[in-house]
């Protein structure tokens, strides 16, 4: 049986889920914007969805939650500025 979840391991699971939903509308946003190829947004939005997913199941796992989310996000960022 697993223990009760700590207040911090809460946090640092919604900062996360944060950071995939700032990932999935920014990811949108450009895509409706067209400041990025489709193929750009397709992989975006895989690896967004393959990380909550991933995240959901693993949420007690802070440290590589917080580094898939936020490695997500600066991907994003640099791919975007890139290609924009």
């Amino acid at each position: 049986m697993s223990a009760e979840p700590t207040p911090r391991q809460v946090l640092y699971a919604l900062v996360s889920a944060g950071f995939l939903l700032v990932v999935l509308a920014l990811t949108f946003g450009a895509a409706l914007a067209g400041l990025v190829p489709v193929p750009w947004t397709v992989a975006i939005l895989a690896a967004t969805v393959g990380s909550g997913i991933w995240g959901g199941l693993n949420w007690k796992r802070t440290g590589p939650m917080l580094a898939i989310s936020i490695s997500l996000f600066v991907v994003w960022t640099v791919g975007t500025l890139i290609l924009a």
